[in-house]
């Protein structure tokens, strides 16, 4: 290989035989970044959206996520490796670093080879960073979503970064004299010292550390910066890569702290079985969109803990504004379980609020909803109900408050909720209940408008506070059909089923139309579940709308 090239050398960084190969993963990436740009502008606007090759595209893939979100689950439903789609990122990514780490190339002579492509990817790292990253603006994928990719090129980083640095001992290592030599040189304490802070990154952010000790996750990624700025001066080409990633950084830190943060007053009210109702009174309006989410930190908890509720409340003034905001905080770590213990009832606290963040995707807009699916299925696990409580809402205010558009097609909407003991139903039931009533008497005004059918699944055994009559499931599973059609005497009843969990195949059978819309939120190993079936359903004939929401660290 011919090393006597001298294109683009300059004073400081003279040509460098592995830069071609940097620039090759750097380009890919940047490529992948334009695609996906150009896909979200083409699906948000207006005039392509409703293009017919636009909607043949849509359906196509569609089928394809649909099927590549098959998820691998373990004995009790949770997923023991990513979806179908993730293992596949992740062969893109390997199969595109491999070849530029071990063709034509000697590592034990060049290991500066699997250093420049880490470097290659740490603008990618940094532009997918925080809540209001750069990557989500462009390409409109979710924070949420984007953590998979930012931890997979982390990772990717970690590993290049330890190969440039074991094979490059290894060879010192012959030789203790010219070791010593090497090791006494400023350059390779730099390099040292940025392979350690990468490795204290790492290490804080594995899931034991993010899930029980996030103060050790932040603290740990603030040594980030000591890896960027030691890698700075290892190298001198490290910075026309550093560069575009800091802009994106810099973005996504004034976005967060200048123009979407917000200080307020949070009120509480506290509900049964570990859930807390927050209404937020912030000194500035708020545009929101259904499926966004707020951060939140509380100075009379911790000063340093940020936490993401889903917005639940649909009361804005015209143009989507507004300055009061409704979440609920359900007991799941120690900060929410410290909130339900001291907070009390009316009691305001100050508080200082970051967002909203996630995409608001299109699809979840009501009119939306209402004119591309004729079924409308919203599914809920547990603490996750405050994603599609926030969608029905809207659907309600949408159908109820404005005439019946020509161009609504749904006929039914199913809301089906499942909870580990009867006492947690109390959060929304009572609202729920109200909500059948009013859609039932919309139908008798306007027989166009969909009828509503609610359907409670406790999983437990614990069914306190229960007063209502409680049908047998078991009954309900031998007449082959574990949701039925509500008759109109009990058009204004929610079902209630016990000892079981949603019976999502069965739900699935029964929607109408080709494309029927599935919307749903809960923990990891719900969410597999309904990918899981929505897979299996998937076919050319039938294509639902599978729109999981995600919550996790």
């Amino acid at each position: 290989m011919d090393m006597d090239h001298n294109h683009g050398a300059d004073e400081n960084t003279p040509w460098n035989i592995n830069i071609p190969y940097a620039g090759i993963l750097a380009g890919v990436l940047a490529g992948l970044t334009v695609l996906l740009g150009i896909r979200h502008f083409c699906f948000t606007w207006t005039i392509t959206r409703n293009k017919e090759f636009i909607k043949l595209y849509s359906r196509w893939e569609r089928f394809i996520i649909n099927k590549c979100s098959y998820t691998l689950t373990g004995m009790h439903g949770q997923p023991l490796l990513p979806p179908i789609g993730g293992i596949l990122v992740i062969i893109m990514l390997l199969s595109t670093i491999l070849p530029l780490l071990l063709v034509k190339v000697d590592l034990a002579v060049n290991s500066n080879r699997a250093g420049f492509l880490a470097i290659a990817c740490v603008p990618f790292l940094l532009a997918s960073t925080g809540k209001h990253s750069a990557f989500a603006l462009v390409t409109g994928i979710s924070p949420v979503k984007l953590n998979y990719l930012h931890r997979l090129l982390a990772t990717a980083i970690v590993v290049l970064a330890t190969v440039h640095m074991a094979t490059m001992l290894k060879s010192w290592t012959r030789f203790p004299a010219f070791l010593e030599t090497k090791l006494a040189m400023t350059k390779v304490q730099y390099g040292l010292a940025g392979y350690g802070c990468l490795c204290v990154v790492f290490l804080g952010s594995l899931y034991p550390v993010r899930r029980f000790c996030y103060e050790a996750f932040m603290l740990t990624h603030l040594v980030g910066f000591g890896f960027l700025g030691a890698i700075a001066k290892h190298t001198p080409y490290a910075m026309r890569y550093f560069f575009a990633g800091f802009v994106c950084y810099a973005l996504n830190a004034f976005a967060g702290w200048f123009v979407k943060s917000r200080i307020g007053y949070a009120r509480f009210e506290i509900l049964p079985n570990g859930c807390t109702k927050i209404s937020l009174r912030l000194a500035s309006p708020l545009v929101h969109r259904p499926g966004q989410h707020i951060y939140i930190n509380l100075p009379a908890l911790s000063y340093f803990e940020w936490h993401p509720f889903t917005i639940t409340n649909t009361h804005m003034a015209p143009g989507g504004v507004s300055d009061m905001v409704e979440v609920h905080a359900c007991v799941r770590g120690n900060f929410t379980r410290k909130l339900y213990e001291r907070c009390q009832d009316g009691k305001e606290w100050l508080a200082f609020t970051s967002g909203p963040c996630g995409n608001g995707s299109i699809d979840l807009e009501p009119a939306t909803m209402l004119s591309s699916h004729e079924s409308i299925l919203l599914l809920a696990g547990g603490a996750g109900v405050t994603f599609p409580i926030r969608l029905l809402r809207e659907l309600a205010y949408t159908l109820i408050e404005f005439e019946m558009s020509s161009n609504f097609i749904t006929r039914d909407i199913y809301f089906c909720w499942s909870v580990r003991n009867a006492g947690q139903l109390a959060w929304f039931r009572e609202e729920l209940e109200h909500l059948l009533t009013v859609f039932e008497n919309a139908r008798q005004s306007d027989s166009r408008k969909p009828r509503l059918t609610i359907n409670f699944y406790i999983t437990g055994s614990d069914t306190t506070g229960i007063n209502e009559k409680i049908e047998d499931v078991q009954e309900h599973h031998n007449e082959g059909n574990t949701m039925l059609r509500a008759t109109s005497d009990e058009a204004t009843k929610a079902t209630l089923y016990t000892n079981t969990r949603i019976q999502v195949r069965s739900l699935l059978k029964n929607l109408s139309g080709r494309s029927p819309g599935v919307f749903a939120c809960g923990p990891s190993g719900f969410n597999a579940h309904v990918k899981n079936v929505v897979a299996k359903y998937t076919s050319l004939r039938s294509n639902p709308h599978l729109h999981c929401e995600e919550f996790e660290y």
